[in-house]
């Protein structure tokens, strides 16, 4: 797991240089295009979580209702939804997930712009939308998810942004920004306050965490991380809940 965080800014260097820049702008050109109407996520886990980033992003920066769709509602009790007016956004490290391809199929099928954020290019998901954006993050080594976490949020930020330029392309002061972030994220990986703060609440057995907007998915996400590596009881809420 340490290995996987520590190859984050590697990841988000790959995800900003020019080359998978410019096919996340092309899949953004042909979301603008389309103007949907309103946007559909879905997702499992630690996806689901940058997914309700996404939703955030898509509400905030392009005006469009959006929102995360249960694969149950699909796979278990046979709901048909009319998604023809919509963006359809699966999000899965693997792209495996089979309720996941089966909520983009039925998109797809019902004439919605279908899109797979995935970190294999060449899975079920990816091949079963009419989109696909690779987050290029590598093998994750570890179940607990962290770099292909942050890279679907980066991926998902360039999307968004480059359907609100509307030809995909990311504006000046965007792409100048994204360029100092493996900079950044090397300066973060190398603070020694996260090892101090672990230090002094290693006798904790019960967590909070906390966050508004676009910081509330990584809060939710925070508390899954505390439960699964640590065996936690974690709890996440949305700072106007406290």
């Amino acid at each position: 797991m340490a290995v996987d965080i520590g190859e984050q800014p590697a990841v988000y260097a790959r995800l900003t240089d020019p080359v998978q820049a410019r096919a996340i702008a092309a899949v953004a050109a042909r979301v603008a295009a389309r103007q949907p109407r309103h946007v559909v996520l879905t997702a499992r886990g630690t996806s689901d979580h940058a997914a309700l980033f996404a939703a955030y992003l898509a509400e905030i920066r392009l005006g469009v209702p959006a929102g995360l769709a249960s694969p149950s509602t699909v796979t278990v009790f046979g709901a048909r939804p009319d998604l023809s007016q919509a963006l359809v956004i699966g999000v899965s490290q693997s792209g495996t997930s089979p309720d996941l391809v089966e909520v983009l199929r039925l998109a797809r099928q019902t004439g919605a712009l279908t899109l797979a954020v995935t970190n294999d290019p060449g899975s079920t998901l990816a091949t079963t939308a009419e989109l696909s954006i690779d987050i290029a993050a590598g093998p994750e080594r570890a179940v607990a998810a962290t770099k292909t976490y942050t890279a679907e949020l980066l991926a998902l930020l360039m999307l968004v942004e480059g359907v609100r330029a509307g030809n995909g392309a990311l504006p000046a002061t965007e792409r100048a920004t994204l360029a100092v972030l493996p900079e950044l994220a090397a300066l973060t990986l190398a603070d020694p306050a996260p090892p101090e703060l672990a230090e002094r609440y290693r006798f904790a057995d019960r967590i909070v965490t906390t966050g508004r907007g676009y910081a509330y998915p990584t809060a939710r996400e925070a508390a899954l991380k505390l439960m699964e590596t640590s065996y936690l009881a974690a709890l996440a809420f949305s700072g106007a809940d406290l």
